[in-house]
């Protein structure tokens, strides 16, 4: 009997089902990533992707022009080439400045000046020189494997038709420091390439700067652009139309000179700045390729400081401009009595103390007195009046405070007055002598003011107690469809309550000072009656005093108020006295009846650049 096997059943190892459940796994895992992909994140990776193969390219805003109160334009812009260098791929390659400053005629230390300026953003492009020819940028486009980390393109850069008569006024505009980004990013907003340094270019940069665009261009499988896929046009900055006269500018300019001073004019009704000149004046143009430090100490430097705005920045005793305080002090003290009369002997005694006058005046009133100068009669109305009283008066009218002008609050100086808190700071162990107060009646001693404030004061004066805020900008002009104007609406500064005869007596004396008095030499303008003050501070023996003038033309009704500063020029009534004629003269002469070839008739709104030289 034969035996039949049958065949023993293979057992299952999991070693042999291993393989197959590690592959199903991760088909499963391949699945549902693929799932993932294509369905959850389908969205997100078709945006990514088409953001790979674009790139957007910044385009600058122009900034906001700016012009005066008749039209005519003060900072514009145009087109200019401007060459930008990396600071890191520069610095790795020693040649690449010398190379680029003989093609296009620079100094190479300034070069590297302003690539160690753009440091603090190492990878970042800044500007290094502004005003290339078209010729020079296109060798630089061509040959840009010979200049790593240079770069030329054409940008809309501000230019100042005169760059000379309104440098402290305007400030400038260059690349911005830390500092500077710091400051714009704290009011909520990025800098720009470009950004205002000092005057009215640093106080209204939010206004300015305007919104930068941008063109998006497609890239090819080589990340090279193969065309324009769309373009966001950058918002020009906002217009700034300016309460001052450029014409009267500049005729205080050169009424000015060569002298160290300042000129400052308002309209007394709403405190609109017609003018604010000071010299000696630097060159806007020293910084348009971005000035070099050399040439930068050379000016920080400079003994007559040209870089001071003067008008707000330099304080000095006012001399006999100051009566006019010691007046309003008799007033609110009730004393105030213009038939009242002093006998001048050449000077008061005070103790064993003889101040003198500037002459021998004897019997004289208020009226002559104001006209003729008399420290006499002022000096013992002072002590009439007492220290405390004429403090007073100084700080009413605006002595001792910053006028709030709108520029940078931190250039402005308030000046010195001799206040008990004063007196406590500087000067501690100082005993007030009664021939201090009859000082400060005549505008000497411990007391300084600046040229704007002085001009604050007449204006006051001008108009019957009340002065206010100086402002240099009148309105502000939106970019956008409208263009709306958003104007400047003036605030009361100050306000000294006081009987119309009071103002009346006043005015009517200071026109005795330009008829008949200390100014009559140089004052007088045919068909004008004004009134003013001169004065002649003392500030060193060995030296000629600071010549002081402020003034109101016309008499009746007042539009404008003037302060002209002369450093060490001499008798006011010499020196300061006919600066103001000139520009009191320039501004109520009849209009031209041709406008200036430089008024704008119709607002730019955009700047239309130069096509870039051959692209990269």
């Amino acid at each position: 009997m034969s035996v039949i096997h049958q065949p023993r059943k293979p057992e299952l190892d999991a070693r042999v089902l291993l393989f197959p459940a590690i592959l199903l796994v991760l088909l499963c895992v391949l699945f549902l990533r693929l799932w993932y992909f294509q369905v959850v994140r389908s969205t997100e990776l078709t945006e990514r992707g088409e953001v790979l193969n674009e790139t957007s390219i910044p385009e600058i805003a122009p900034r906001g022009l700016i012009f005066d109160r008749n039209g005519v334009l003060l900072a514009g812009v145009k087109p200019e080439w401007v060459i930008t260098a990396i600071p890191k791929l520069v610095d790795s390659d020693p040649t690449v400045l010398p190379r680029l400053a003989k093609l296009i005629g620079a100094d190479p230390k300034r070069l590297k000046n302003k690539v160690e300026d753009g440091n603090w953003k190492p990878w970042l492009p800044t500007a290094i020189y502004i005003g290339a020819s078209t010729e020079v940028a296109s060798q630089i486009a061509e040959r840009w494997d010979e200049f790593p980390g240079i770069d030329v393109k054409s940008q809309p850069m501000r230019y100042y038709p005169d760059p000379t008569s309104f440098s402290h006024l305007m400030g400038y505009v260059w690349v911005p420091s830390e500092s500077d980004v710091k400051r714009i990013k704290a009011i909520g907003k990025e800098p720009a390439d470009y950004v205002g340094k000092n005057g009215l270019e640093w106080r209204y940069e939010d206004s300015l700067m305007g919104v930068p665009g941008e063109t998006r261009m497609e890239l090819d499988a080589k990340r090279r652009p193969s065309k324009v896929i769309g373009r966001d046009a950058p918002e020009p900055g906002n217009q700034l139309v300016l309460s001052i006269d450029k014409n009267l500018q500049q005729t205080a300019m050169k009424a000015l000179g060569d002298h160290r001073g300042a000129v400052v004019a308002l309209d007394p009704n709403n405190g609109e700045v017609l003018c604010m000149a000071s010299t000696p004046t630097f060159d806007l143009e020293l910084f348009k390729h971005g000035i070099s430090h050399a040439d930068f100490d050379s000016l920080q430097n400079n003994p007559t400081h040209p870089f001071l705005n003067r008008p707000m920045q330099v304080k000095f005793a006012p001399g006999s401009t100051f009566k006019i305080v010691t007046a309003i002090a008799a007033m609110e003290k009730g004393i105030f009595d213009p038939n009242r009369t002093y006998f001048c002997a050449g000077g008061i005694k005070l103790g064993n103390k003889f101040i003198k006058c500037l002459g021998h005046h004897g019997s004289i009133s208020f009226e002559r007195a104001m006209a003729k100068s008399c420290n006499s009669y002022f000096m013992s109305l002072a002590l009439q009046v007492d220290r405390d009283t004429m403090l007073k008066a100084a700080q009413e009218v605006g002595f001792y405070q910053k006028t709030g002008i709108d520029l940078n609050p931190v250039s402005e100086r308030r000046g010195d007055l001799p206040t008990e808190r004063y007196m406590a700071q500087y000067w501690p162990k100082y005993h007030w002598p009664l021939a201090d107060t009859a000082y400060l009646g005549i505008g000497q001693g411990i007391l300084s003011v600046t040229p704007l404030q002085m001009a604050n004061l007449i204006a006051l004066v001008a108009n019957n107690g009340t002065n206010f805020t100086p402002h240099v900008v009148k309105a502000v002009r939106h970019t956008g469809d409208k263009m709306k104007i958003e104007p400047v609406i003036p605030e009361i500064a100050h306000e000294v309550k006081g009987p119309p005869v009071f103002w009346h007596e006043l005015k009517d004396a200071l026109a005795e000072v330009v008829e008949d008095g200390t100014a009559r030499r140089w004052g007088h303008i045919e068909g004008i009656r004004w009134g003013g003050k001169t004065g002649s501070a003392e500030e060193k023996k060995d030296k000629l005093t600071h010549s002081w003038f402020v003034g109101f033309a016309p008499y009746d009704h007042p539009k404008i108020a003037i302060c002209v500063f002369v450093e060490q020029g001499g008798h006011g009534g010499d020196v300061a006295v006919p600066i103001a004629k000139a520009v009191v003269q320039r501004y109520l002469a009849p209009k031209d009846a041709k406008p200036s070839s430089n008024t704008l008739r119709a607002p730019a709104t955009s700047l239309t650049l130069e096509e870039s030289p051959k692209a990269r």
